[in-house]
């Protein structure tokens, strides 16, 4: 159900996407998950959606949709969560109500993790790809010993 893999990327390629992602805009989320009592914000920059490339770093997942052998995308995004003063867990989720598959990755090391159902946690470590599928309740974390948490989420066929 799920799968982790450490060192999902070669080191240069995964060094430059995470330069070029932190290039990139963001625009401002005012929750995380359904649950807003768990709630907190988020900064998300999307790549692809709607059927369309919305940002240039399209190009550079590429090779990561070719690595997970995605036929087709529903959606991608990096999401940009700020650090804190205190590790906050948001609320459970799902990506979507339809099957597909989720891929995960993180883009820096931090004390944040993603959590899979209740009790599957995955630490937040550079270069650390994870999959399940796209109807499994899965929530996000913010961090505290870094300035900020980074990912790039993958919905995919």
């Amino acid at each position: 159900m799920v799968k982790v893999v450490n060192n999902f990327m070669h080191r240069n390629d995964f060094n430059h996407l995470r330069q070029e992602v932190l290039k990139a805009n963001f625009f401002y989320n005012s929750s995380v998950s359904e649950d807003y009592s768990k709630d907190g914000y988020y900064f998300a920059h999307m790549i692809y959606q709607n059927n369309e490339k919305t940002s240039t770093l399209f190009n550079l997942i590429e090779p990561i949709l070719d690595k997970i052998d995605a036929k087709q995308i529903y959606r991608a995004k990096v999401n940009l969560f700020p650090g804190g003063e205190k590790l906050k867990e948001y609320g459970q989720h799902q990506d979507t109500m339809f099957k597909c598959k989720v891929f995960l990755l993180s883009l820096n090391t931090c004390d944040g993790f993603t959590r899979i159902g209740k009790d599957k946690k995955v630490p937040s470590v550079a270069n650390t790809g994870i999959f399940f599928p796209s109807t499994v309740y899965h929530n996000s974390t913010n961090c505290t010993n870094a300035n900020i948490r980074l990912n790039i989420n993958i919905n995919y066929f």
